[in-house]
C-alpha cells in the first residue's frame, strides 16, 4: 500500500514537468516587431506632372549635400543641377538648387545621382526648387523626353542668346557751308572761263 502510493505521489510531481516540456516553443517571427514597409508611391503621368509643376527643366545633377534637423526623422538633399533645357516656368540661369527629402514611411523621392540627366517637375520659386515623390521627377530617358516634347515642345537654352552690338558711323557735326563758300570754286572756274575768252579775242583782233 505504501509503495502504491508513493508511485502515484511520484507520477502527479512528474506530470506537470512533463507537460511543460512538451510545450512548443514561442516563435522569434511572433514576437518580433514587424519591419516598417517603405512607403509606396502612386504612379503619376507626365500631364498630371506637368500641370502641377511650377517648372519643367530636364538637366545633370552634378552634387549632392545633404542635410538633417535635429528632432526630426529623415534626411534633407540638396542637389546642384546644370540646366540643358526649359520646357516651362521661370528658370534663371544654367545652374539651379533642387531640394528632395527622404522619411521614413513617406512617399519622398530620396538622394538622386551624380552625373545622371534628370527630367524635374519641380515646385517651389526656385530658391531652391523641390521636387517631391509624386512630381514625376525621374532620369530623362529618350522615351520620357519624347512625351515632354511632345506635351510642351521643345526646350529652350538656359542661356539667352548674346544680342549684336549696333555699329555706328560717324557723323560730320561742323558747322555747313554757307551758300557764298560752297559756290566760290565754281565761280573762279566761271571768271577764268571769261578771262580766257577775252584775251582770245583780243587777240585776234590785233591779227586782223
Amino acid at each position: 500500500m505504501i509503495r502504491l502510493l508513493r508511485t502515484l505521489l511520484a507520477a502527479l510531481v512528474a506530470a506537470p514537468v512533463l507537460a511543460f516540456a512538451l510545450l512548443p516553443a514561442p516563435s522569434t517571427a511572433a514576437t518580433a516587431a514587424p519591419a516598417r514597409r517603405a512607403a509606396v508611391c502612386p504612379e503619376v503621368t507626365i500631364t498630371d506632372s506637368a500641370k502641377a509643376a511650377q517648372a519643367v527643366f530636364v538637366g545633370t545633377v552634378t552634387a549632392v549635400a545633404s542635410t538633417r534637423t535635429p528632432g526630426l526623422p529623415g534626411v534633407s538633399y540638396q542637389q546642384t543641377v546644370t540646366v540643358t533645357g526649359i520646357y516651362n516656368g521661370k528658370v534663371s540661369g544654367d545652374s539651379v538648387t533642387v531640394q528632395t527629402e527622404r522619411r521614413p514611411g513617406e512617399c519622398t523621392l530620396g538622394k538622386l545621382d551624380a552625373g545622371t540627366s534628370y527630367l524635374f517637375f519641380a515646385g517651389g520659386t526656385g530658391d531652391p526648387w523641390t521636387a517631391g515623390g509624386t512630381s514625376g521627377t525621374q532620369p530623362a530617358t529618350p522615351d520620357v523626353v519624347a512625351q515632354v516634347q511632345a506635351l510642351l515642345g521643345q526646350p529652350r537654352s538656359p542661356t539667352p542668346p548674346a544680342t549684336e552690338s549696333a555699329s555706328f558711323t560717324p557723323v560730320d557735326t561742323s558747322d555747313p557751308q554757307t551758300l557764298s563758300r560752297a559756290a566760290a570754286p565754281g565761280a573762279a572756274l566761271v571768271l577764268i572761263g571769261l578771262l580766257g575768252l577775252a584775251v582770245v579775242r583780243v587777240a585776234r583782233r590785233g591779227r586782223a
